[in-house]
């Protein structure tokens, strides 16, 4: 089993590649999970989804019941194996889908019973082998510095062609490395060739998984929360994203 973390600043394109991926793995026969970790959130949708996908993070009751220990004490690791198949709906795809919801925000060292269970959520659920595991995480990098996204296999950096993007990239890279995330990759999106662009990905130290073209099918797409395939946009570059991932990691 492959965990993947999609990051990036707000407005990149981030749940239109985890979407994207998603269904090209399981056109492949790939069983897939894709969990939408942004407080907005759009993945379901975006994935067809109609129902209403309850976040795990209202899961008050059995929160309570999983986390809690006597004396006020919390479990780091509750049981969590479960929830996938309670709480997640399916697509025509097959791509299991679910919602993180909120993580509460504290002061440093902060560690709560809603904290435990969604990062147990995250880190410790039991997958068979050759399954995979997408995580549209929310945007900018606070999840990194909560610890949200330790223990994927590899970190999907999406940036645009433009320096804040690039500014985003290297603090990813600094909080990743905090983490022990080895692993990371980076997807260039709404890219269009020029010579400014060209000197602006001469900064990117790190492999950059692929360059998907600035396209107004796709910024339809994302308007309206709709997969490219379902508008019939040239998935080309997604593809070529979806193959490397596989020769980067391995053993998918």
């Amino acid at each position: 089993m492959v965990k993947i973390a999609i990051s990036g600043k707000g407005g990149v394109g981030k749940t239109t590649l985890a979407a994207m991926l998603a269904y090209l793995f399981a056109k492949d026969g790939y069983s897939v999970t894709a969990i939408d970790c942004d407080s907005s959130i759009n993945l379901p949708t975006v994935l067809g989804i109609k129902e209403d996908v309850r976040p795990m993070s209202e899961l008050g009751e059995v929160i309570e019941e999983r986390v809690k220990g006597p004396l006020g004490t919390f479990k780091y690791n509750p049981k969590v194996d479960d929830i996938f198949e309670e709480y997640s709906k399916k697509n025509e795809f097959g791509i299991r889908v679910l919602a993180l919801g909120t993580i509460e925000k504290g002061g440093e060292g902060c560690f709560c019973p809603q904290n435990a269970f969604l990062r147990a959520i995250l880190r410790h659920a039991i997958f068979r082998e050759k399954d995979v595991l997408l995580l549209d995480m929310e945007a900018g990098i606070e999840h990194l510095g909560r610890g949200t996204a330790k223990g994927v296999d590899l970190l999907i950096a999406v940036v645009e062609p433009g320096m804040r993007s690039v500014e985003t990239l290297k603090r990813i890279e600094k909080l990743a490395a905090d983490l022990g995330i080895r692993k990371i990759g980076v997807v260039i999106n709404k890219f269009i060739e020029s010579e400014s662009t060209k000197k602006l990905l001469e900064r990117i130290d790190k492999e950059i998984l692929g360059k998907i073209p600035y396209n107004q099918c796709f910024i339809r797409a994302d308007l309206e929360n709709i997969p490219p395939y379902k508008l019939e946009c040239e998935i080309g570059a997604f593809e070529e994203i979806k193959n490397r991932i596989v020769e980067l990691i391995g053993g998918v």
